[in-house]
């Protein structure tokens, strides 16, 4: 009889296209046969043979037959029992458990059993702990992980005391939430698996910047396994944790601790940057540009909570993904840890901490934690079901983004628009040396997408400021405080539109963020105010010759209804920002230290002022700043101004006079464009007048008092003053809009409501000509403007109306 030589009957249903043969990686015609099972674990498949041959450095697919020689053999059967949890399950004397995770199935069974009790018997001289009948072998301390393809030592616990102070996300209805699809979740993910990516051991130390450091895990693991180009470069933990700090729940950043949200909401906005760039042990400077250039590159792209009560759910997000982000109330059994790694549930509770979840089999979740490889089983334990599910707090799944270049100024501002979504992330990097973010009270606000620290400031005029003039000619800077019915995202927008022509034009721009969204505040007071005077009848075509008397009827309701406080809030923060050592404050004597810093290289400084509407409030201060400290405002332009005529003779004419505000412009429309504005379409007038008539001390009163004098609005223009000050020839204009001057002019404007001169093309080209003193066909070319979210809202509402 001859030998057979294959493949055998058996061996061709490992044959390709067949479901074993997908299964097992065989892509080519003999892969049944050549990748058949061989040593003492009976590796079978190209694919299998493809994972360990690389783990023990030989090229089993070339010389498949290796895998039978006793060196080889046993070496992947050892991999293969640690890296699929078999050592743990053996412990437990769960033999069935181990025949299904090796065959999938327990063909066999019965035979392994029998050879098992055997063994048992013969080497019983040898090892007497597995004499006693119907006990389970007892588990002996490991010295080392045994679930992993590495060694992990364990050099005895962390002499630290941890911080516990990871705080549970608040609710928040924003939170997109993970949906498990239909891949495939395996029984269970050993954490072999996770080790073969040797993500760092991470070690907090006494600090509590679990957040930080957990999510630096997470980053770690998702870099060093992308397909394409991997990164094993270590993320900067401190950076992370910092971020969190900031896009937390809480105000301030002068407290340790943060969510896990904070985190995510963090990375997604600015990245993260290399651990050598933002060292852990480092709190200095804060995000500099080196540090945002980097972060660029290591973006997050999405990311979703997890129901953290959901198992089903987790699981799928590990088998999807790979590893997950969590938090929980962590009690004394986390410090109680052995090497086995199992944290047994105690009721004594410690606080919360923060860690990623890197595997999972039929008892719990094995998890990641930061402190320090010594801890538990290299670093690694396993937190049973029960004990999630009871002390679990939060739990995310993040997916890596794509890095982007905008080499365009332009393409930032589009990028940064509300048509844009996810897109604003890439923005951050280019647009925040030129923010000043303003908080309650005028202090300078660290929180938020665009916050600032002082030391964030100052790096602003030491490093940016410099680092972008530095090839100029003159430098100028240009101080920007946008309008009280504008959105922080809308103003920030804004900015972005302004900034290519600005930086073209040689002009350094710095916008004053401030937190004032006036617009959602009116419109909910004038909105409740008509609710207030509806039950009186209904107001129909017929009764359009009311309007007036209607408005008449919504100021006293209006101001009465919060709108006088809430107006004096605004005014007040506005003002506040000229405080000591408040926003504007800071800013100001940082313009008075420029003249004398080496960097200008005896260079001409020009220091311009832009305000629109409230923004001219929150200038008065800034303009007796800068008097105070002796620096000269070369220009200062106010769109619609809402100061009153009482502020802007306290606060600029005193500047005025003395010289050191040299040309003031001022834009405003004309009254009877004042009349055709409207507020949320329930006042039948602009918000100007509503501020005169409403919400200022003076208030009016029909046919015996006509309101608080405002700066922005044509009808109180016509004193001495003003006829003095706008005097033909001289250095300051007044600009009615809308008008019909040309561009070149630098008067020009076509502003026909209260709230568009900061996107009227005519209006902003005008003010920039003026501050580069070029005419506008030779000065910087004009902004494109992109709607923002005020402007879609609008246009929704309008659709709505339309279309009822």
């Amino acid at each position: 009889m001859g030998i057979t030589q294959g493949p055998t009957a058996a061996q061709k249903r490992y044959e390709p296209k067949s479901t074993l043969a997908t299964d097992l990686g065989n892509t080519e015609p003999g892969d049944g046969k050549r990748f058949k099972g061989r040593g003492p674990i009976q590796i079978t498949g190209r694919a299998n043979y493809k994972r360990y041959g690389d783990l023990l450095q030989v090229d089993l697919l070339k010389q498949p037959e290796l895998a039978a020689t006793p060196e080889i053999g046993f070496g992947i059967a050892g991999l293969f029992w640690q890296k699929n949890g078999l050592n743990e399950l053996a412990d437990k004397n769960d033999f069935k458990a181990i025949t299904k995770r090796i065959n999938g199935g327990y063909n066999g069974l019965t035979e392994r059993e029998h050879f098992y009790k055997l063994a048992l018997q013969v080497l019983a001289n040898a090892f007497p702990a597995t004499v006693p009948h119907g006990a389970e072998p007892p588990v002996e301390a490991a010295s080392e992980l045994q679930r992993g393809a590495e060694v992990l030592p364990n050099e005895g616990p962390s002499k630290s005391e941890h911080i516990f102070n990871a705080r549970p996300d608040t609710m928040d209805f924003r939170d997109r939430m993970f949906v498990p699809t239909l891949i495939e979740v395996p029984t269970h993910i050993p954490l072999g698996n996770y080790l073969d990516h040797a993500v760092p051991i991470l070690d907090q130390g006494r600090e509590g910047a679990c957040t930080g450091y957990a999510l630096a895990t997470v980053a770690n693991y998702l870099l060093r396994r992308r397909r394409v180009v991997p990164d094993p470069v270590p993320v900067s933990a401190r950076m992370l944790y910092e971020m969190a700090r900031r896009y937390d729940e809480w105000p301030g950043e002068d407290y340790s601790g943060s969510s896990a949200r904070g985190a995510m909401k963090g990375w997604h906005k600015h990245g993260v940057c290399p651990e050598e760039f933002y060292p852990s042990d480092r709190h200095d400077q804060g995000l500099t540009t080196e540090r945002t250039s980097e972060a660029r590159r290591r973006p997050l792209g999405a990311y979703f909570r997890v129901n953290h009560k959901d198992l089903v759910a987790m699981h799928a997000a590990i088998a999807e993904v790979g590893i997950l982000y969590a938090s929980c109330t962590v009690h004394e059994g986390w410090s109680q840890v052995g090497p086995n790694g199992v944290i047994e549930l105690s009721d004594r509770v410690l606080g919360g901490h923060a860690f990623a979840i890197v595997a999972y089999d039929d008892e719990g979740f094995w998890l990641q934690n930061s402190w320090g490889p010594w801890w538990g089983h290299g670093g690694f334990a396993r937190i049973s079901y029960d004990d999630w599910l009871r002390n679990g707090t939060d739990v995310w799944v993040a997916r890596l983004g794509a890095p982007v270049t905008l080499h365009s100024v332009e393409s930032t501002a589009t990028a940064h628009a509300a048509t844009s979504g996810e897109s604003v992330a890439y923005t951050y990097m280019d647009l925040r040396p030129h923010i000043v973010s303003v908080g309650n009270d005028g202090a300078l606000h660290a929180g938020g997408d665009y916050g600032v620290t002082p030391g964030g400031l100052k790096q602003i005029f030491s490093t940016d400021i410099p680092r972008v003039t530095k090839h100029w000619d003159k430098v100028r800077i240009l101080l920007y405080a946008h309008g009280g019915l504008t959105d922080e995202a809308s103003a920030v927008q804004r900015l972005a539109e302004y900034r290519p022509a600005l930086l073209e034009g040689e002009v350094y721009p710095i916008a004053f963020i401030w937190r004032s969204d006036y617009w959602t505040t009116v419109t909910n007071i004038l909105e409740d105010a008509m609710r207030r005077r509806r039950p009186e009848g209904m107001l129909d075509a017929a009764k359009d010759f009311m309007l007036d008397r209607l408005d008449d009827a919504l100021e006293p309701v209006a101001r009465a209804f919060s709108g006088r406080s809430a107006w004096r809030e605004m005014k007040e923060n506005a003002l506040a920002a000229s405080n000591p050592d408040c926003a504007a404050w800071q800013v100001a004597h940082y313009l008075a230290a420029i003249k004398d810093q080496p960097w200008l290289k005896g260079r001409e400084l020009e220091i311009h002022l832009v305000g629109h509407s409230a923004g001219s409030i929150l200038h008065a201060g800034l303009v007796s700043l800068l008097k105070e400290n002796n620096v000269p405002i070369e220009s200062c332009t106010l769109w619609a101004p809402a100061c009153t005529v009482k502020l802007f003779k306290e606060r600029y004419i005193p500047a005025i006079d003395s010289g050191h505000l040299r040309k003031l412009s001022l834009f405003v429309l004309s009254d009877e464009a004042e009349q055709d504005d409207n507020c949320a379409r329930i006042y039948n007038k602009s918000l100007l007048y509503l501020v005169s008539n409403a919400f200022e001390d003076e208030c009016r009163i029909p046919g015996f008092r006509a309101g608080e004098p405002i700066l922005g609005m044509e009808r109180w223009l016509d004193g001495e003053l003003f006829s003095d000050l706008f005097e033909p020839g001289g250095p300051h204009q007044l600009v009615i809009a809308p008008n019909q001057e040309a561009i070149e002019s630098g008067r020009a404007s076509q502003a026909r409501s209260h709230g568009a001169f900061d996107d009227d093309r005519h209006t902003v080209a005008s003010t920039f000509a003026a501050i580069t003193g070029m005419a506008v066909s030779a000065g910087p070319r004009e902004p494109k403007f992109h709607p923002n979210e005020r402007r879609l809202r609008n246009q929704r509402r309008d659709m709505d109306i339309r279309t009822r």
